[in-house]
């Protein structure tokens, strides 16, 4: 009797263990559903201004922490205050043509995408096109640019091809450096992301993949891309070899087009007013309690 009662306590106990393990790995899956640092389903939603219905593209400017926006058929740049969640006008005209896509602030200079490739440099001190200069995209293929983000470890600005002519067989998607030193594109490409690679990381043979915006995480330096098509956000290292892929709410992103960070980690994601107001979405890094875990892990 004794014996048969030890045999259920084991049993008992290696059940219990299953039970709690089972609990442990379906944590595990719940956690990872975000890159690490972050929860990408309760981020702070703030609602912009209509003038930015269209917003297409998001910078960080560190000299007085806010944002800068810019609106597909608007020639301007916007200025956000992050601490008063106020929009004004932070650059007049910027280019006879429309159609921007993207931005990105180096110093005294602000450089913009048109949808075709060209980027566009405009000095802080004119506030109007006047000392704008233009560099076309070395092909004048049909090509289809969302994305542009700035790379120092190449001083460079990485174009990412939405649609590209170069891509027709939908494989890849195409990156092009802009070396800031010469002013000049390579024709050859810097890097091609596998759209397979993408598929697989989502386990999702249909997942749709068109670079809408991107930026380089300034703490683990990995490269977030955002996919409005297929509401997606990729990781990759700088040369695009995809690490992980996650899908967005379309609640929270019905249209996203531009991400920035904060030096801090901090992640801002903005939305196109598709179905209502545009919006901007905050999504704070949680470095301090990943470093406490990591070392509550290794003692």
């Amino acid at each position: 009797m004794r014996k048969l009662f030890q045999t259920q306590c084991l049993s008992f106990i290696v059940l219990l263990f299953l039970v709690i393990s089972i609990a442990c790995i379906a944590c595990g899956e719940q956690a990872s559903s975000s890159p690490r640092g972050y929860n990408i389903r309760k981020p702070v939603k703030s609602e912009l201004g209509k003038d930015v219905n269209e917003i297409s593209g998001l910078t960080y400017n560190a000299e007085d922490t806010s944002l800068l926006a810019v609106s597909d058929s608007k020639r301007k740049v916007f200025e956000l205050d992050l601490l008063r969640m106020k929009l004004k006008d932070y650059s007049e005209k910027i280019y006879k043509q429309e159609d921007f896509e993207d931005l990105v602030k180096i110093d005294t200079t602000i450089y913009v995408l048109i949808s075709n490739g060209t980027i566009l440099a405009m000095p802080l001190q004119v506030k109007d096109s006047s000392a704008t200069v233009a560099y076309p995209f070395w092909s004048e293929d049909k090509n289809d640019f969302e994305t542009m983000y700035y790379d120092s470890s190449v001083n460079s600005l990485v174009l990412i091809c939405k649609t590209c002519e170069v891509d027709k067989d939908g494989k890849v998607r195409t990156a092009y450096r802009f070396d800031l030193t010469g002013k000049t594109f390579d024709s050859a490409a810097f890097y091609t992301i596998s759209r397979q690679d993408v598929k697989a990381a989502m386990k999702n043979e249909d997942a749709d993949f068109k670079p809408s915006a991107a930026a380089i995480h300034p703490i683990d330096k990995r490269l977030f891309i955002l996919s409005s098509a297929g509401m997606l956000l990729v990781i990759a290292d700088t040369r695009g070899n995809v690490q992980e892929a996650y899908s967005l709410n379309p609640d929270l992103h019905p249209q996203s087009e531009g991400i920035a960070f904060a030096p801090n980690g901090t992640m801002y994601i903005s939305n196109e007013g598709k179905y209502g107001k545009p919006t901007l979405l905050m999504f704070p890094y949680r470095a301090k309690a990943l470093s406490s875990k990591k070392n509550k892990q290794t003692l």
